[in-house]
C-alpha cells in the first residue's frame, strides 16, 4: 500500500512549489491530498489571526480522519510567528486526533532569534513542545541547521537539509514578452525580483547606478511589491536616476518566471534571513550570472567566481563593482551561466523530492 501524505499548502506564497512537491512525491508512488495551511490575512487583528490558525488546524484534523495519512507534512516558517502557529497546530492535533502520524515540518527561512529569546512562552513551552512531538524538520541551508545546533542541539538532530523544487522550462525568452515590459532589446539588463524591502538589499542595488561605469548601457528592473516601494521610488528621483530603471510591481508567479530568461543578470544583494530564495535559484536555472551575498542556500550551492559573485548587501560600492565587473567580462557571463545550468539538476522535483522521501521514510 503506498504512503499517504496530507500536505499543507499555503494560501498564497509558495503555492505552485507546494504543488510541484505534490507531484514529485506522487511520482514516487505516494498519495497526496493537499490542504490549506500558512499565514493568514496579514491585515487581520491578533484575534482574527489566532482564530483562524485555530479554525486551520481543526480543518486539519478533520483532513486527517478523512484521509488517514502516514505523514502530515506542513510548509511553514522557523520564526516566531510560524512556530507559534505550528505549536497551536501541533497541540490541537495532539490533542483532537487519536491515529498515528508522523509530523514533519518545512521551513522556508528562519530567526534563530526565537531560540535566543528568553521568554517562557518560547523557551519552556513551544520549543519544547515541537521538539518532542515534530518527527523531522526541513531546512533548506546548513548555516541554519548550525544556527540551531548552537542552541538547542535536540531540535538541531531532527534537522535535515532540502532544497526547494526549480523547473527551469517556466522561464521562456521572448521578444514579445521584452515588449510587453518595455525590457529595452540594447540595454545591459539587470534583474532584481522579490519583496520590495530594505532587508533584500534594493536600495544598494538602486544606490549602485550612480557609481556604475557602465551605467549608460544597463537597464535595472525590479519585479515585486513592498512596503518600501514608494520610498525606493523616492529614492530614484532623488539621485536622478529613473531613465535607468523599471519598476514593474507585482508580477504573477506563472509570469514573473519569465523574466529571468529575459535578463543578462540578476542582481539580488539580500540581507534577509532567507532560506533558499526563489528568485535566486530561478535564476542560476535559468543561466544567468548572479550578483548575490554569501548567506544560507546561496553558500551551500554556489561559489565565486564560478557561479556568482559575493558582495556586501548593504554596500552600493560593492553592487557596482559587481555589475561592472560582469558587464565587462563577456566570457565569465559566459561560465556562470553553463556552470549555473549544470547546478540547476540538484533542484528537478525529481531530485528534491527523492532525498525528502529518503528522510521521510527513516522516520
Amino acid at each position: 500500500m503506498a504512503h499517504r501524505i496530507l500536505v499543507g499548502v499555503p494560501p498564497k506564497h509558495h503555492v505552485l512549489l507546494s504543488r510541484d512537491e505534490i507531484d514529485g512525491f506522487t511520482d514516487l508512488g505516494y498519495t497526496c491530498k493537499p490542504v490549506s495551511y500558512g499565514r493568514n490575512d496579514s491585515s487581520a487583528g491578533k484575534l482574527n489571526k489566532l482564530w483562524g490558525v485555530v479554525v486551520k488546524a481543526f480543518n486539519i484534523v478533520k483532513e486527517l480522519y478523512a484521509f488517514s495519512p502516514d505523514i502530515l507534512y506542513l510548509n511553514s516558517r522557523f520564526e516566531p510567528v510560524g512556530t507559534t502557529r505550528d505549536f497551536i497546530t501541533v497541540l490541537i492535533i495532539k490533542l483532537f486526533y487519536f491515529r498515528k502520524v508522523k509530523i514533519v515540518i518545512k521551513t522556508h527561512g528562519s530567526d534563530i532569534s526565537i531560540l535566543q529569546s528568553q521568554s517562557f512562552f518560547y523557551r519552556r513551552l513551544v520549543i519544547p513542545y515541537l521538539r518532542q512531538h515534530v518527527d523531522a524538520w526541513f531546512f533548506l541551508s546548513s548555516e541554519e541547521k548550525e544556527l540551531v545546533r548552537q542552541y538547542d542541539a535536540g531540535l538541531a538532530r531532527k534537522i535535515f537539509i532540502t532544497a526547494n523544487i526549480v523547473d527551469p522550462g517556466r522561464s521562456v525568452a521572448s521578444v514579445e514578452f521584452r515588449e510587453k515590459y518595455a525590457l529595452d532589446e540594447n540595454k545591459f539588463k539587470v534583474l532584481f525580483v522579490g519583496r520590495i524591502v530594505r532587508e533584500k538589499g534594493v536600495f544598494s542595488l538602486l544606490q549602485s547606478i550612480p557609481r556604475l561605469g557602465c551605467k549608460e548601457e544597463c537597464q535595472v528592473i525590479f519585479v515585486g511589491d513592498g512596503p518600501d516601494m514608494n520610498a525606493l521610488k523616492k529614492e530614484a528621483e532623488a539621485l536622478k536616476i529613473t531613465k535607468y530603471v523599471r519598476f514593474a510591481g507585482f508580477i504573477p508567479d506563472h509570469e514573473c518566471d519569465h523574466f529571468y530568461a529575459n535578463a543578462d543578470i540578476l542582481a539580488f544583494p539580500t540581507f534577509f534571513n532567507e532560506g533558499f530564495p526563489m528568485a535566486l535559484f530561478k535564476s542560476v536555472a535559468a543561466g544567468l550570472p548572479v550578483i548575490t551575498t554569501r548567506i544560507r542556500a546561496a553558500k551551500d550551492h554556489l561559489s565565486s567566481p564560478d557561479n556568482a559573485l559575493w558582495v556586501d548587501g548593504e554596500s552600493p560600492e560593492s553592487v557596482a563593482t559587481a555589475i561592472d565587473t560582469l558587464y565587462n567580462d563577456h566570457a565569465l557571463r559566459k561560465t556562470m551561466s553553463n556552470n549555473n545550468r549544470q547546478i540547476a539538476v540538484k533542484f528537478t522535483r525529481r531530485e528534491v523530492c527523492a532525498g525528502m522521501h529518503q528522510v521521510m521514510m527513516a522516520i
